[in-house]
């Protein structure tokens, strides 16, 4: 086996510029399949981490009921008893009460469906980054503050009057008069177009029916959360699900069940990188294809006289075969080492793209994005350049078991 594979090696380099080219083409090949994989993971963890950071939060207490069908009616129970369990986990970093009612926004002759977040301003500062990137007025305690572009469609700016108009929890309709007094750069356009903010002590109220005595922990749909660290989420939500004694329809999810298009993103671009991968290998396969036949047809008098000495058909299919997972791997971990040194540099120094703001915007992504690592991808790499490099050196090796000793001796 050992002599086999020093000859297949030795074979391999009698031709330095042709497996030359072929080990370069391969190393490219992997260093662009590893770096468009980092890139790819970069704009995913980018677009992930904003989404958490702006609008999802690491993890929600909320009602079932409100999440089968997110009537207004179906109120978070106990909400003071979750506030407390939250305040006394040393997991969780801070938290913020929401109450969330689909309404109507009139500014003027224009008016547009929106989604309210009636929230307490300082609370959802510390979970949120959406109410710390007000670029005009200030996420207060009496007004309502705006996505940039809802401001924009509606013609709408600071101190101007709106007409908030929703359900209460009898089913009647409640008209609201706020001032914006903010405006807000969210981390997606869409986000900015619907999602506006109003203060809890001011319309939790008016969501149970005008009823006065009813303060923001009276009445509250979802409490968001933050963990101090992330990757023990499951576990801080664990103990939190058995935190209340009677939780009742109360539920604990974390952003992966609030928000499930993120964590399928996650899924989906696995698999995708793997497919991208394997097409850019099979492509580099027919090159190691046509590299091996070309040496059958230059070796075919060595091959033969090879096999008239002793040299069994099975030693011959042993030895292309290793010549040819041989040449496929050559080039494999010089394109491993340039692809993750790449992704080093550009993590840290990031790729910025001119002129496609707006257009990443609207899905919540910024114009530099920052490479990942990816060195969970390596080893399915290897497995890959393994599986394609046999699979490319069958035909050849198929060739060299048809020679017959006497005639390939024959040519010249």
């Amino acid at each position: 086996m050992n002599l086999l594979i020093q000859m297949a090696w030795r074979n391999i380099w009698r031709s330095p510029w042709r497996s030359g080219v072929v080990v370069g083409a391969m190393a490219l090949g992997v260093w662009a399949g590893v770096f468009m994989m980092g890139l790819a993971q970069g704009v995913n963890a980018a677009r992930t981490a904003a989404a958490l950071d702006d609008y999802v939060g690491h993890a929600q207490v909320t009602d079932s009921n409100f999440v089968a069908n997110q009537e207004v009616q179906a109120l978070l129970g106990q909400p003071e008893l979750w506030a407390a369990a939250l305040d006394a986990h040393p997991g969780v970093e801070a938290w913020s009460e929401r109450v969330v009612l689909t309404a109507v926004l009139q500014a003027g002759a224009a008016s547009a469906p929106v989604q309210v977040l009636a929230v307490d301003p300082e609370r959802e500062s510390r979970v949120f980054t959406a109410p710390r990137h007000v670029v005009e007025g200030r996420l207060g305690s009496e007004g309502i503050t705006l996505g940039q572009k809802l401001a924009e469609q509606l013609g709408a700016g600071l101190g101007d009057r709106v007409v908030l108009t929703f359900q209460d929890v009898r089913g009647e309709i409640h008209t609201v008069l706020f001032a914006v007094e903010g405006v807000y750069d969210g981390v997606s356009n869409l986000v900015e177009g619907v999602q506006v903010y109003a203060p809890l002590a001011a319309l939790a109220p008016e969501l149970m029916g005008g009823d006065s005595l009813v303060q923001g922990r009276g009445a509250v749909h979802q409490i968001h959360f933050r963990v101090r660290n992330l990757d023990s989420l499951d576990a801080t939500v664990a103990e939190l699900r058995g935190a209340v004694a009677q939780p009742g329809s109360a539920i604990v999810r974390t952003w992966r069940e609030i928000s499930p298009d993120l964590s399928y993103a996650d899924e989906v671009l696995a698999q995708s990188l793997l497919l991208f991968m394997a097409v850019i290998l099979f492509a580099m396969a027919f090159g190691i294809l046509n590299t091996m036949l070309m040496a059958i047809l230059e070796r075919t008098r060595e091959l033969g006289m090879l096999m008239a000495i002793g040299l069994t058909r099975r030693k011959v299919f042993r030895l292309v075969v290793w010549e040819t997972l041989l040449l496929s791997f050559a080039g494999m971990p010089l394109g491993l080492l340039l692809g993750h040194v790449t992704i080093a540099v550009t993590s840290r120094t990031g790729i910025t793209i001119e002129g496609v703001d707006k257009g990443l915007a609207e899905f919540g992504l910024q114009s530099t994005i920052y490479p990942v690592s990816v060195p969970e991808y390596y080893l399915p790499i290897a497995v890959l350049v393994a599986v394609l490099g046999l699979l490319s050196s069958l035909y050849p090796a198929r060739k060299a078991l048809k020679l017959n000793p006497i005639e390939s001796m024959r040519v010249l």
